[in-house]
């Protein structure tokens, strides 16, 4: 390729990613000033050489680059959506003259056997169903490294975009919702398939067809990436257990956070869960990690009219709770149960739901964040943005003070985190008699964004700013899940966090038996490695909270307080937010204490520091982290 010719796609590389939102307009014009420089690299490997985007936004922009080389007979028009599981272009079909929804698998996770073979099992899962409240799956195949599903373009809203932006929907409606779900589900079921991650994110709401005599919108289930076959073979188990949770934990049923058999009857649990969001505002469970979600899942959901806000008659009320309850035994025994009990309520509206027209329906541009959500804008309109090199997922979370929800002893389990839930409770309860002063107030407790620091799979973004030390990798934890670890004894890692106001980083951790102290450094100036930053240090014999300014250097204690018993068991939940005038730091949602702001300063990174202990040169790795998250955060006012 001549020099004139790199260098245009250079900049058209740039402008993409401008657009898309992946790098400021200040590294843009500092990039386009290297361009043809003597010796430079291509844009594409610099950008990912300087941890400004990963590779599978590389991989992204290169697509929309060339559109018709990234899939035989497609051509690439937009992107989407974007996620863990791939990406989701507006495409067309050029021998039909069509327009599909191309889903591909990431570039990055091709090498990947587990997620290649999920992604190839919901092509052959969709290619069996035929029904009209299910996206229909085209086409696929692979093609340089990549698989790609070609499905039908669905244009519409989701469930999830009905009621963000038109608030709690009517019963009769939302019922009318639930009913074609659960027809979907049942056609889904007699092909020996259930979907594991049924959620207002993935119901679509499309207009109705022409000359339609009722004018009902129809809804249509998409992302079937966490299917499941019904009768698993060992083959399949391995896809999707090994005590691992697939799915969406603010709808997923009790049994699918590990140590239970897995059937439609946690789809059913998942509807009813989506139902109750439909109709009072947000999920029926809430909290800030899984033990805490499992927990509140253990018992029958205790309903308070009062805090409700809607009333909802007691025959309906009781159907839904029917859905939710823990036990699968004691939901509705099958599809055509639950279909017949919603056709007893005699509401089930004949109108258009969400007092919609079909125009105002056409009209809409759905612009969830979803990977594989195939509601999509029309050509005419300008495609969905990418606010930051990660794709945060937006909600709206209030932090509560302990625990959510009103909770008993759970009945059994055997997922390891779960297993620690009592003794989160415990901690929390005693927490809420003994908890410490704090400087400044908490005013900043309401979630209203996302964004993962931990994809998973690679540390792509770590290290950003900041010099490693040691070796790092991502791991295999002892619960099976994938972590970042240091694979020598002492080592130090830095994260830089996207500009956020008031953030909120949550992580787990987990310090095995034979590994010594572990340190969440935050506040911390990534570009001035001995500046002062706060500390939590968790170690086997006590949990302390203050001040240094180097790796390994001296803690200078605030507050101290006893470990948990478990602190060799299993992941432990690490929250640490920036308030007005303090830091304030939870372990397990206790506060261990706060730091002043004017003394540790605001830093724009958190480090992962392992002092080590074992004595071997080459020690297995034994302090682990995952699920990293940074959450921005806003009052309640707001």
């Amino acid at each position: 390729m001549s020099q004139d010719l790199q260098d245009q796609r250079d900049g058209r590389f740039l402008e993409i990613c401008l657009e898309l939102k992946l790098l400021q307009a200040e590294a843009v014009d500092t990039l386009r000033s290297e361009i043809g420089t003597s010796g430079a690299a291509s844009v594409s490997e610099t950008v990912v050489q300087r941890g400004l985007v990963t590779p599978a936004d590389v991989d992204i922009v290169l697509s929309l680059l060339k559109p018709d080389e990234v899939v035989p007979g497609y051509k690439i028009l937009e992107l989407i959506g974007r996620g863990g599981m791939g990406v989701v272009y507006r495409a067309e079909q050029i021998d039909l003259e069509r327009i599909i929804a191309l889903k591909t698998i990431l570039i990055s996770k091709v090498n990947d056997s587990t997620v290649a073979a999920r992604f190839e099992r919901e092509a052959k899962a969709l290619a069996r169903l035929q029904h009209p409240n299910i996206v229909q799956a085209l086409n696929f195949g692979q093609h340089q490294g990549r698989y790609y599903l070609a499905m039908e373009l669905v244009t519409g809203r989701t469930c999830e975009q009905a009621v963000r932006d038109r608030g709690i929907i009517p019963a009769d409606e939302v019922w009318s919702i639930v009913r074609q779900v659960a027809s979907g589900l049942l056609h889904a079921l007699g092909q020996n398939l259930i979907h594991r991650d049924i959620k207002p994110a993935n119901l679509i709401m499309v207009p109705p067809p022409e000359g339609s005599a009722s004018g009902i919108p129809i809804v249509k289930i998409t992302d079937f990436g966490l299917a499941m076959f019904a009768d698993q073979s060992p083959e399949q188990l391995k896809l999707t257990t090994g005590d691992k949770i697939m799915g969406s934990p603010a709808y997923m049923s009790l049994e699918q956070f590990g140590g239970r058999v897995v059937d439609f009857r946690s789809d059913i649990y998942s509807l009813g869960a989506t139902a109750w969001h439909l109709l009072f505002g947000s999920p029926p469970f809430r909290g800030s990690n899984i033990a805490t979600l499992y927990q509140a899942k253990s018992t029958p959901l205790v309903v308070d009219s009062a805090q409700l806000g809607v009333s909802l008659p007691d025959n309906q009320m009781r159907l839904l709770l029917g859905m939710l309850d823990p036990d699968p035994d004691l939901r509705p025994g099958n599809y055509r149960q639950l279909i017949d009990a919603i056709d007893a309520l005699g509401v089930c509206k004949a109108v258009s739901p969400i007092a919609m027209s079909t125009a105002e329906m056409q009209s809409e541009v759905a612009t969830s964040q979803q990977p594989t959500m195939l509601s999509a804008p029309p050509a005419s309109q300008t495609p969905p943005q990418l606010d930051s090199v990660e794709k945060p997922l937006s909600s709206t979370i209030e932090l509560p003070d302990s625990d959510a929800g009103t909770v008993r002893a759970p009945r059994r389990f055997r997922w390891t985190i779960a297993g620690a839930a009592i003794a989160v409770m415990l901690v929390v309860v005693g927490w809420m008699q003994t908890r410490p002063p704090t400087r400044g107030p908490r005013s900043y407790t309401r979630v209203f964004n996302t964004t993962p620091l931990f994809d998973g799979v690679t540390l792509s973004g770590w290290d950003v700013g900041g010099s490693m030390v040691g070796a790092w990798n991502t791991v295999e934890a002892p619960d099976d899940s994938t972590a970042i670890a240091c694979t020598t004894q002492r080592g130090a890692l830095t994260r830089r966090l996207p500009a956020t106001t008031h953030p909120r980083i949550g992580l787990f951790v987990w310090i095995a038996r034979g590994g010594g102290p572990v340190d969440i450094d935050f506040a911390l100036e990534s570009s001035v490695p001995s500046d002062v930053r706060g500390c939590l240090r968790i170690s086997a014999t006590k949990n302390e909270l203050g001040e240094k300014d180097s790796d390994f250097g001296e803690l200078s204690v605030a507050t101290e307080s006893p470990a948990f018993p478990t602190v060799h068991d299993r992941y432990h939940v690490v929250h640490i937010e920036r308030q007005p005038s303090d830091w304030y730091v939870f372990l397990e949602e206790r506060l261990i204490g706060t730091l002043p702001i004017s003394t540790v300063g605001e830093g724009n990174a958190i480090r992962l520091v392992v002092h080590g202990q074992d004595s071997r040169e080459n020690a297995e790795s034994k302090a682990f982290f995952a699920d990293a998250q940074l959450y921005d955060l806003t009052t309640s006012d707001n």
